[in-house]
């Protein structure tokens, strides 16, 4: 019996390991600042300001970011969590422990399991060294403005108030059409932002197969946009 016992708290343990999950992405500014953005559904202990809602995770920290000299070093550590940490814009990788690193536009990311360690120096232009530059862009547009604003402005608005409004009834008309699936994965990558691919599968609870096809029908619609190969696939909103 005291078999039998043990080995059904096994299982029971088993599952509730396997089910368990954290995703998080973390935004660090130029300042040093992380905004922390994600899903769980375990109970965690988490930075000061960083708050769970609804298995939401949302907050901002300065504490696990400092700078010494011009080296920016940024670690941090949760049990089972995924964590994917996207560097400010002119960042420089230095040092890393572990993860791995990719590039997304103009800025370095890092994916890692668990715990990372990341040092980094932002590369900052000095303005005065393109000051003449300035002046001459400024001079060259307020010419440019004082004899196209009655042509072209007052047009320009009117066209692009016309083109908003086709926007929205096209935003408005595709809803409609959506099936349920498809209404859910959208709601899931509003809260979470850019994702893995596999773990927006899980969160959402659909069948593989049915997956792939309801992600190939969004992308089609300019509603998603995908990006990375095997293993580090990656899903976010179509921003336009």
């Amino acid at each position: 019996m005291k078999k039998i016992i043990g080995s059904i708290f096994i299982v029971v343990f088993l599952i509730q390991s396997i089910s368990a999950y954290t995703y998080l992405n973390i935004y660090i500014d130029e300042t040093g600042n992380a905004l922390f953005l994600g899903e769980t559904n375990e109970k965690l202990i988490l930075p000061e300001n960083i708050k769970i809602s609804d298995g939401v995770i949302k907050g901002a920290t300065q504490n696990l970011t400092k700078k010494i000299g011009e080296i920016w070093k940024f670690e941090y550590t949760l049990e089972n969590a995924e964590l994917y940490v996207i560097l400010p814009k002119g960042a420089v990788i230095k040092n890393l422990n572990n993860g791995e690193i990719s590039l997304e536009k103009d800025r370095f990311s890092v994916y890692a399991k668990e715990n990372i360690k990341v040092e980094y120096e932002i590369n900052s232009v000095d303005e005065k060294d393109y000051l003449w530059f300035y002046l001459v862009i400024i001079v060259i547009l307020i010419i440019i403005g004082f004899y196209s604003y009655k042509k072209y402005f007052l047009k320009a608005k009117n066209i692009k108030k016309n083109k908003i409004e086709k926007k929205i009834d096209k935003i408005r008309l595709i809803e409609k059409i959506l099936n349920e699936r498809e209404k859910k994965i959208i709601n899931k990558l509003k809260k979470t932002g850019k994702i893995k691919t596999s773990h927006l599968r899980k969160l959402c609870e659909i069948p593989k197969a049915s997956f792939s096809r309801h992600l190939q029908e969004l992308e089609k619609k300019k509603l998603i946009k995908r990006s990375g190969e095997g293993k580090n696939k990656f899903v976010e909103l179509f921003k336009n």
